[in-house]
């Protein structure tokens, strides 16, 4: 449980950590540069573990498959983003828990107090429309944010099957220069008026490492952890990012964001003792 967790916890703080780049430079420019670097940061993993699993063709297949579908839906998330606010696209793509449950519930045999699990799962939607300030309403960009959701919901509990068989550091790895062809592709066909540069530069190396460390947790956390708990536990990732803007950027939380992150906590402890 405790790799969920810190899964959860680099997540948030590689998105607080956009804050002070993205002022600076091009989101394109950011986009490609972190992909590139936490894409060598995972093959480098790889071959320090050395214990390369040799799988099957079709295991191969569907990482690529798989990483494909997930990076279709990071290019929606880049879309929405575009086209509507930041906070009504997170909370569409909060989302991506109901669907993740689906999927993880479809293809894993696994048990659940389903009484218990109601009540938790409800805990935490709750606590995910607390933590967006319960603000919801209908823009040009909720397409592509719903899109964006239904993708990771699906690809994302079905990498676990991936790291029972190859490996949890290189599904990472398989998945993130599967996602960064498909960012180079999304590039080149775009008709953007931007430069997009590759940047070297602190900010970049340590949003990226905090994005590679967080991947690496999350499929290691599937290799221990039933799939859906994985996800109910990944979903808390907005709570280190409000804390660590609230502690260095000195923004305001709101009373509902309070009461969202301790509404989370709640969620967390119920799932850490087994309550579902």
């Amino acid at each position: 449980m405790i790799y969920a967790l810190l899964s959860a916890l680099f997540f948030g703080s590689s998105d607080a950590f956009w804050k002070p780049i993205i002022s600076k430079y091009s989101y394109n420019s950011i986009v490609l540069s972190r992909t590139i670097f936490s894409s060598l940061f995972l093959v480098v993993f790889v071959l320090l573990n050395g214990n390369l699993n040799l799988a099957s063709t079709p295991d191969y297949l569907l990482v690529l498959f798989l990483g494909s579908v997930s990076a279709f839906g990071f290019l929606f998330l880049i879309k929405a983003f575009e086209l509507g606010s930041t906070c009504i696209v997170i909370s569409l793509n909060s989302t991506t828990l109901i669907i993740s449950q689906i999927t993880a519930f479809m293809f894993f045999d696994e048990l659940v107090n389903w009484k218990n699990y109601s009540i938790v799962f409800a805990f935490i939607v709750l606590a995910i429309l607390l933590l967006n300030n319960l603000k919801f309403k209908l823009n040009s960009g909720i397409k592509y944010a719903l899109a964006s959701s239904l993708l990771f919901g699906i690809a994302h509990p079905l990498l676990a099957i991936s790291v029972h068989a190859i490996g949890n550091y290189q599904t990472a790895a398989l998945q993130e220069i599967t996602l960064l062809v498909w960012i180079v592709v999304y590039l080149k066909k775009t008709k953007s008026t931007e430069k997009v540069k590759f940047l070297i530069n602190q900010e970049v190396l340590v949003l990226a490492t905090l994005s590679t460390v967080a991947l690496s947790l999350l499929f290691y956390a599937y290799s221990v952890v039933e799939v859906y708990k994985v996800h109910l536990i990944s979903s808390f990732y907005p709570i280190p990012a409000l804390l660590i803007a609230f502690v260095i950027y000195k923004e305001k939380i709101s009373i509902y964001q309070f009461f969202g992150i301790v509404l989370s906590i709640l969620s967390t402890y119920l799932i850490a003792t087994n309550f579902i």
